[in-house]
């Protein structure tokens, strides 16, 4: 199927389009709402600026896919394989990511506020900048991800593995990181006022420097990392 024929069955109210193959399709600003695209395979589409809220994309290639810009916005995303997909500046704010994979797609200012990455890998993501306000990142792999600048504030990370994670400048308030790993992440200027870090390893941190640890929760067991703050200092 090209996107010509999809563009024209759709607007004659055809909205089941399971399984099919859209590789490489160019769809820049198309308007999808509510589309099903389960399972289809959009590896390398072109979909920036496009309306796909409410979609349902589970189970979907989309590896490589330009979704910069994008309306995702409660869309189904449960499976769904983003592997070094662009999504600058896309809003997949409530969305369903769960167990997506997600390894070194660029989400660059993306919004992803209340959405659910529970399993979801985002290894080596970029999250620079991103809106991850009360976002579900239970179990997921963030190692090695750039979370600098994000906001982070009421998320929750526990049992999420960010090893090596640049966190630096993020804002961390209120999150619950109950045992998440962050052995040689960089917490450099982050805010993790009201936290709760119960069962967090931190002595391993690359840099501590600066970090707000105002009313932590369980920071009372962290003493060589508050020694090293102190020095840091």
């Amino acid at each position: 199927m090209d996107a010509s024929q999809l563009l024209e069955q759709y607007a004659a109210g055809e909205r089941d389009f399971g399984r099919v193959n859209l590789s490489s399709v160019f769809l820049t600003g198309a308007k999808l709402p509510n589309v099903n695209l389960t399972e289809a395979d959009l590896g390398l589409a072109t979909l920036d600026l496009s309306d796909l809220k409410e979609a349902e994309l589970n189970l979907a290639n989309l590896n490589g896919a330009n979704l910069s810009g994008a309306e995702l916005c409660q869309a189904n995303l449960n499976g769904t394989s983003l592997n070094r997909a662009s999504l600058i500046g896309a809003d997949l704010s409530e969305a369903f990511l769960i167990e997506a994979d997600l390894s070194e797609a660029i989400l660059l200012e993306a919004n992803l506020s209340r959405a659910f990455l529970t399993g979801a890998n985002l290894t080596r993501a970029n999250l620079t900048r991103a809106n991850l306000t009360r976002t579900f990142f239970t179990g997921a792999l963030l190692n090695g991800a750039n979370l600098r600048d994000a906001d982070l504030s009421d998320a929750d990370l526990s049992k999420a593995n960010l090893t090596g994670a640049n966190l630096m400048g993020a804002n961390l308030s209120r999150a619950n990181l109950t045992d998440a790993k962050l052995n040689w992440a960089n917490l450099s200027g982050a805010k993790l006022a009201g936290a709760d870090l119960t069962g967090t390893y931190l002595v391993t941190l690359r840099s501590a420097a600066g970090t707000d640890f105002s009313d932590v929760r369980s920071l009372h067991n962290h003493g060589a990392l508050l020694d090293r703050v102190n020095q840091e200092l």
